[in-house]
């Protein structure tokens, strides 16, 4: 019984590896500028994320699993992946603000310039006049950075419960 792993101790450890692994994911994006290189560029990040957060979910919870005498209840699952999400994804989130605060503070302005070019090519006009207040925040570092952790728990949400879903077991299931 000593060997057994509790959720806040699979949650830490998968949320940091989950965190350092997104982070280098979301700042290798940003450096080499994903965002304006086209669809195919974009796609194949995000496919990247996809595949990792799975793997990071999937791994979390078989590890629980196996370390609770092959045991891994619904609820359990959902615990753990929500809270490596919510760490992971706080860390990537923090991380990338400061990247963009510290490292590339041009960052949010090339896309505000690529999302207004964009525009133009299809017809429509932009006067930054006419831009309301509230939306300013959409463009702006803290934005970026929140978004990153909402991203994070809706991927656990979908792709974490896929993934415990896959490692369920009951104790009716124990052969």
């Amino acid at each position: 019984m000593d060997d057994q792993m509790t959720i806040g101790e699979a949650s830490k450890k998968w949320g940091l590896i989950y965190g350092i692994i997104g982070t280098i994911i979301i700042l290798i994006s940003a450096m080499f500028d994903f965002s304006s290189q086209g669809f195919g560029a974009q796609a194949a990040s995000g496919f990247l994320s996809i595949l990792i957060a799975f793997g990071v979910y999937y791994f979390s919870t078989k590890e629980y699993r196996e370390a609770n005498s092959g045991v891994l209840s619904f609820g359990q699952g959902f615990k753990i992946v929500f809270l490596v999400g919510l760490i992971g994804g706080a860390l990537r989130g923090l991380m990338f603000y400061i990247y963009l605060k510290v490292v590339d503070t041009e960052y949010v302005q090339r896309i505000v310039e690529a999302q207004i070019e964009a525009q133009e090519k299809m017809g429509a006009t932009y006067d930054p006049d006419n831009v309301p207040a509230f939306m300013k925040f959409f463009q702006s570092a803290e934005f970026f950075a929140g978004s990153s952790l909402i991203n994070a728990l809706i991927g656990a949400l979908i792709i974490g419960l896929i993934a415990v879903a896959i490692n369920k077991r009951t104790n009716s299931q124990i052969v």
